[in-house]
């Protein structure tokens, strides 16, 4: 046994050293001159062109691309309609040169970063919702914008699960997101249904079963773990998603591999502290213990500034972990997967934009998907009633208790609440609460559970062990945390007009007068003609 054990490693081995290939190549601009100084991968090492552009190492037997770290001073390039930075690893070729063109006016000071989370189509239905909804209001945004903007996506692209596969609807989703249809130059990062359908496992090309998750997604957006740079900034994507089980893709948890945190280790290694990192990832890194997490959070915290950028929740959650950095969770493009036009929270579809000034995120909004900009609070009384045929919710408090869902709200912004013009006072934030009906203090936005339950029927009744009645999630899945409900008591019943204020960490001010009132979900009007149609004829006609 021994000695068979022996041959065995001898084999891998011998694998192993003849699939490393050395890679050779040179960067320069658009004149022929060599570009110095310039980070190029494998996704696994990280060297630098030289004096001469130059560059060469070993590929790991893993990797799909060699590719390079767009530097701030050039332009992005692109091909069919996607940044193109990136070639994949040929049999026999040995030589990969690169072109770079420079800004004409040098590196951006100020830039737009656009950030859209969970697009998770599983069908052509949300394909199409994607670019007749989400698309369109990106392009029509970014066509009166004068700074130049760019697009970032944090993951699940696509929905494969249990029985979905979704890979065959990335190819729409890539088009969907072409500079031509958008408008916008859309970097992506892989999210933990953005996979092959199981099973996998390990072959010539992926030497685990985690490497053979990603092969798909890879084929059609590039590289998995990269960075490119614009202004003062350094922005990484990287995929945070480890399968547990080859078998079953729902065992997954946040984490990294100690190849990944040595190829961001080297990555960040070249890049000067006094800039800032943006780290885009799928899963929040928060405070969890998971494998690398603590290590990569201890690389950022030796920046100027870092911020995180994830998605995955289909709720809007914005807070500093204990290293002081701020993790930005974003509400889902899709909302609750394509069922309404709200995430679970009460947060409508849409996506996050910022203004990047030097090496400062200078300001951010939440822009709804068919809203104006200013639209950021949703306003309820305490006793409101929501939801239909299926199930009712009633918020658990009394007429005269206003709340107001402040959408991007953290801790750091100030809510007000005035009285015929007249300030009452500051609306206290209410604790995240998990309760499954309405109790006291809940924190859930029983509109968005009463449209999502009691309205399309999604996980309807089997309150105690959270099952569905209907086929395709468990009721948990719509019993989103809240982490931005707010309330306070009227000192007048009668007053005729009441408005809530709300200031956010920039300075920005928002203001809403009108009460959604039992029953109301016009915000939902596109889905109510909808939820009863067959989604075979939807994947056809819409």
């Amino acid at each position: 046994m021994r000695r068979l054990l022996l041959s065995m490693v001898a084999v891998l081995v011998a694998f192993v050293a003849t699939s490393q290939v050395k890679v050779s190549g040179t960067i320069r601009d658009e004149r022929g001159n060599a570009v110095a100084g310039v980070a190029v991968t494998d996704g696994f090492k990280v060297v630098q062109t030289n004096a001469k552009g130059r560059f060469s190492f070993k590929t790991s037997p893993d990797a799909t691309y060699v590719y390079y770290s767009i530097p701030a001073e050039y332009k992005v390039n692109v091909k069919d309609g996607h940044p193109d930075f990136y070639q994949r690893i040929e049999s026999g070729k040995k030589r990969y040169d690169f072109t770079l063109t420079r800004l004409a006016n040098g590196k951006e000071k100020a830039f737009r970063l656009i950030a859209v989370a969970d697009p998770q189509a599983q069908c052509m239905f949300h394909v199409k919702r994607f670019s007749r909804e989400t698309i369109v209001d990106i392009r029509e945004y970014v066509e009166k914008q004068t700074l130049p903007c760019y697009g970032i996506t944090l993951g699940d692209i696509g929905y494969t699960e249990g029985r979905h596969n979704s890979v065959p609807f990335l190819d729409d989703m890539r088009e969907a997101m072409s500079y031509n249809t958008s408008g916008l130059l859309f970097f992506q990062t892989f999210g933990n249904h953005d996979h092959i359908k199981p099973p996998v496992a390990a072959d010539e090309r992926s030497s685990t079963f985690n490497l053979a998750y990603q092969r798909a997604f890879e084929d059609v957006f590039g590289p998995i773990d990269y960075s490119w740079n614009r202004g003062d900034v350094h922005i990484v994507s990287m995929r945070d998603v480890q399968y547990d089980s080859a078998e079953k893709a729902s065992k997954y948890k946040a984490a990294f591999t100690r190849e990944q945190y040595e190829w961001l280790k080297a990555d960040l290694a070249l890049v000067p502290r006094d800039k800032m990192v943006i780290l885009c990832l799928h899963i929040g890194m928060y405070d969890r213990t998971t494998p690398y997490l603590a290590e990569v959070r201890k690389l950022l915290a030796e920046f100027k500034k870092a911020h995180i950028f994830v998605g995955h929740t289909h709720y809007m959650n914005h807070n500093y972990n204990k290293e002081g950095i701020y993790e930005h969770v974003h509400a889902a493009a899709s909302g609750a997967y394509w069922w309404s036009s709200t995430n679970g929270d009460g947060v409508p579809n849409g996506y996050t934009i910022y203004d990047v000034e030097g090496t400062e995120l200078k300001n951010w909004w939440y822009k709804s998907t068919g809203y104006d900009i200013s639209y950021q609070i949703r306003m309820y009384r305490g006793d409101a009633e929501f939801g239909g045929e299926f199930e009712k919710f009633r918020f658990p408090y009394s007429h005269n208790t206003i709340l107001a869902n402040v959408f991007m709200a953290d801790a750091d912004w100030k809510v007000e609440m005035y009285e015929d013009g007249v300030l009452t006072g500051r609306m206290v934030r209410i604790p995240v609460t998990k309760d499954s009906v309405p109790e006291l203090n809940s924190s859930r936005d029983w509109w968005a559970v009463g449209y999502h339950i009691g309205v399309v029927g999604r996980s309807y009744g089997h309150i105690k062990n959270a099952r569905s009645k209907m086929k395709g999630g468990g009721r948990k899945g719509y019993l989103t945390p809240c982490n931005h409900l707010y309330r306070l008591e009227l000192k007048n019943p009668n007053a005729r007009e009441i408005k809530v204020v709300a200031t956010d960490t920039n300075g920005n001010v928002y203001e809403q007068t009108r009460f959604t009132e039992s029953g109301d979900y016009s915000e939902n009007a596109l889905m109510n003609e909808l939820i009863a149609i067959p989604r075979a004829k939807l994947d056809k006609t819409y």
